[in-house]
């Protein structure tokens, strides 16, 4: 039967030969299905550039362009070139932002961690009657003060907590 060619784009079997490929490459049908596939690749800033060099395709207007995405006209209507003008222009806006340096993030890192560290440290200090202070292990979570009935494994120490306490056993 002799070696045969398959075309991904055509979905199409040939006989694998030079002329064959090569007739096949260059004709319309194969050339606009391969345009089609490609296009959906392509980014804004090139269709754009492309579409805004060529003239509207008259024929395209009353639906009779035969070519396609291969039409040397486009197939872009004035609003359509103007909305993705607004497009590339906004994209650009935003890649032009001046980015963040390395020494931006870590003085952003470390003055947002003293600061919970000083709000952490606030809240897990215990002062006696005696001046001594009490710096607890863990941070007290403050939306737990909105509660009056809670266990006591919850409930926020104070000094008081511990005065006349008798501890019996330990264990």
């Amino acid at each position: 039967m002799g070696k045969r060619y398959h075309c991904e784009y055509c979905d199409k079997t040939l006989v694998a030969a030079p002329s064959t490929i090569r007739t096949h490459n260059n004709g319309a049908v194969h050339q606009k299905l391969v345009n089609d596939h490609y296009q959906q690749f392509k980014d804004p800033e090139t269709i754009l550039e492309e579409e805004s060099s060529k003239r509207p395709c008259t024929r395209y207007i009353t639906s009779q362009c035969p070519f396609g995405s291969i039409c040397r006209y486009s197939h872009y209507t004035p609003e359509e070139i103007n909305n993705l003008k607004y497009y590339v222009a906004e994209k650009n806006k935003l890649q032009t932002k001046k980015p963040v340096s390395f020494g931006d993030i870590y003085e952003k890192f470390i003055v947002d961690n003293t600061t919970q560290l000083t709000t952490k440290e606030n809240e897990s200090v215990i002062y006696d009657s005696n001046g001594y202070t009490h710096i607890l292990p863990w941070a007290y979570n403050p939306i737990f003060d909105n509660y009056s009935d809670l266990p006591p494994s919850i409930k926020r120490l104070k000094m008081s907590d511990f005065d006349n306490i008798n501890i019996v056993t330990w264990g």
